[in-house]
């Protein structure tokens, strides 16, 4: 009895799981037909949204469309010098450094002066002995010749004026020595102690070329900008001892900036000064200058087979040398034409097409090509006209009529 008990609670159980479960089992696919069905819905108003292509789109103008010519080109400077010290010495100070912007002729860096000034010193005391002597032996000169006294004078007031202007660089050597030889000249009329004085003539002179010289090594010490510059480079360092002809540092004047650039001698024929030139950095594309051809090279490169066109800007702010370019010259133009952005034009079967936004659907629009640059072509013939909506981004997927979304 308790096996046949024990049997038909199994089977109560049994049945119990299978009535559950088909029940459970007959919602189930009714449910799933029903959130099935509404995902369908759902999908159908996706796809349909999902139709509309997103596109970018610009209005087509009338216009100039200048033909440029497109070359590489490199900035230099036309002041630029790697300046070296005269003197050797210790530096001293210097007194400006890499990236600063100075004068022309401001003190960069001083070298230690002390064994100068004690030369020039030594160079004012020598002067000042020749010159005494040349006093003495005159002044003897004109005692045993006083009937030309007066002659002497005139002669020796224009010898020492003679004297200061060669100091001040106003005559040159060659002057200075035909004033000597007017001195001598009288004083050998005289007959009296004209070797003497020769002798003390010519070491006057002398002593002056060399005070003249300890005076420009002192001055040399000091070593300046030779134009308006920024410093790029400082060669030496505070303490150091510098032998004469060693490069110091460098120095290059922005505004001398310029472009040059080397074109195919068969387009050079194109070029000419004045015409306007685009100006675009490698290193910042998107932020173009302008300058103008200010010269060509006569000459041709025998071997690259090509022309040196130099370009000037026409504001060109910090630009440095140095920098990569891409020079656009503008040697023609077109006046008054419909122009279609390079961008929006295709080639389909041979034939180039633009596509315009009509009621948010895209149609396409066959035009004939004329002459154009890298951002535009001319419109020669076609369907097209001033105020369409022609797409610049998002076309290279449409098809005719298809439905698109202007996005901005």
């Amino acid at each position: 009895m308790k096996k046949i008990a024990r049997i038909a609670v199994l089977v109560l159980a049994l049945a119990a799981v299978v009535f559950f479960g088909m029940k459970y089992l007959g919602r189930g696919p009714g449910g799933a037909d029903g959130g099935e069905a509404a995902a369908g819905a759902g999908s159908g108003l996706d796809a349909e949204a999902e139709a509309a292509v997103p596109v970018r789109v610009t209005g087509l103008q009338r216009g100039d469309l200048p033909l440029r010519l497109s070359v590489t080109a490199e900035t230099e400077a036309r002041e630029r010098a790697a300046v070296r010290n005269e003197v050797g010495g210790i530096v001293k100070h210097i007194f400006h450094h890499e990236g600063d912007r100075v004068a022309a002729g401001a003190p960069v860096m001083q070298l230690e002066s002390r064994e100068i000034e004690l030369a020039l010193r030594q160079a004012e005391a020598n002067r000042l002995e020749k010159y005494s002597n040349f006093l003495s032996q005159y002044n003897l000169l004109v005692a045993g010749a006083d009937t030309h006294a007066d002659a002497m004078n005139e002669k020796k007031r224009r010898y020492e004026d003679a004297l200061i202007k060669f100091k001040k660089g106003r005559i040159s050597k060659d002057e200075m020595e035909k004033t000597e030889e007017l001195l001598l000249a009288g004083m050998i009329e005289s007959g009296t102690l004209q070797d003497e004085v020769k002798r003390c003539v010519s070491g006057l002179t002398g002593s002056e070329v060399a005070l003249e010289r300890a005076r420009l090594d002192l001055e040399r010490t000091v070593i300046r900008a030779p134009f308006p510059g920024t410093l790029s480079e400082l060669k030496a360092s505070a303490g150091e001892r510098l032998a004469a002809g060693s490069e110091v540092f460098a120095i290059v004047n922005l505004a001398s900036v310029f472009l040059k650039a080397h074109i195919l001698e068969t387009e050079i024929g194109r070029v000419q000064v004045g015409q306007r030139v685009r100006i675009r950095f490698i290193s910042d594309p998107g932020r173009p200058l302008y300058g103008r051809v200010t010269a060509l090279s006569p000459e041709i490169d025998r071997e690259k087979k090509t022309g040196t066109v130099f370009i000037g800007f026409d504001h060109p702010g910090s630009v440095r040398a140095g920098l990569n370019a891409e020079a656009d010259i503008e040697y023609a133009g077109i006046r008054d034409v419909l122009k279609v952005p390079r961008q929006a034009m295709l080639v389909r079967s041979n034939r180039t097409l633009v596509f315009i936004v009509e009621n948010d659907t895209a149609l396409w629009k066959y035009f004939e090509a004329g002459a154009g640059n890298e951002e535009e072509i001319e419109v020669k013939s076609g369907e097209l006209q001033a105020g369409d909506r022609v797409v610049i981004e998002g076309q290279l997927t449409l098809a005719h009529q298809a439905k698109v979304k202007v996005i901005e």
